[in-house]
């Protein structure tokens, strides 16, 4: 496990037990996201970076038929499983790139980008978790400026890597998928596309 990788599940377990008090999240903005995600009816969907279960109700509104939901932090996992008690939710503990598990319809990281600092190995991570023509989409319920003002003041800036302008953030992304989808407007801010088959 790297520093920084260390260091950010230190800093997400000690904030666990009050996370869902001090992170708001707009439902109807959760479910323009979820939708944005197109997950198929009976399909397997990777929660990657998945906190304190923020997506789980309306992920599981689209009958998924797995979700594997995943974050580094054992804390937060724990806030997770306390909330939510569903057969078709796995909950995970583990560093995403530690995480061989393949196949997946649908990955979503959600309210999580700035904290993957190598974006090429994510990338070519969940390209590798996905199934060909699987969709991976990278969403924030708040623009760019906002996000960056947060992650910047006080400890968070230790964990994090300021997003860039969606199109430039795009590019680590393009070698695996077909983007469909950037969208970096003071509301919102999304990355989507569709995995290639390999030496596609």
């Amino acid at each position: 496990m790297s520093a920084f990788t260390a260091q950010a599940r230190r800093f997400f377990d000690a904030l666990a037990p009050g996370w869902d008090a001090r992170c708001q999240h707009d439902p109807r903005k959760v479910a323009a996201i979820v939708t944005l995600a197109g997950i198929p009816a009976g399909g397997r969907v990777l929660d990657i970076a998945c906190g304190t279960g923020v997506l789980e109700p309306a992920l599981l509104e689209c009958a998924p038929r797995e979700i594997l939901a995943v974050d580094l932090s054992p804390a937060m996992i724990a806030e997770a499983r306390r909330k939510l008690s569903d057969p078709r939710v796995r909950f995970a503990a583990c560093d995403l790139f530690e995480l061989a598990e393949t196949g997946f319809d649908t990955a979503v990281a959600y309210s999580a980008y700035p904290h993957f600092p190598d974006k090429a190995r994510f990338a070519a991570h969940v390209a590798g978790l996905l199934r060909p023509g699987g969709r991976l989409l990278i969403a924030h319920s708040q623009g760019r400026a906002a996000i960056n003002a947060h992650h910047e003041s006080g400890a968070a800036r230790e964990v994090s890597v300021g997003l860039r302008p969606a199109r430039e953030e795009a590019e680590a992304l393009r070698p695996y998928f077909d983007l469909d989808i950037v969208a970096d407007t003071p509301e919102i801010y999304v990355l989507s596309g569709v995995c290639r088959a390999a030496g596609g």
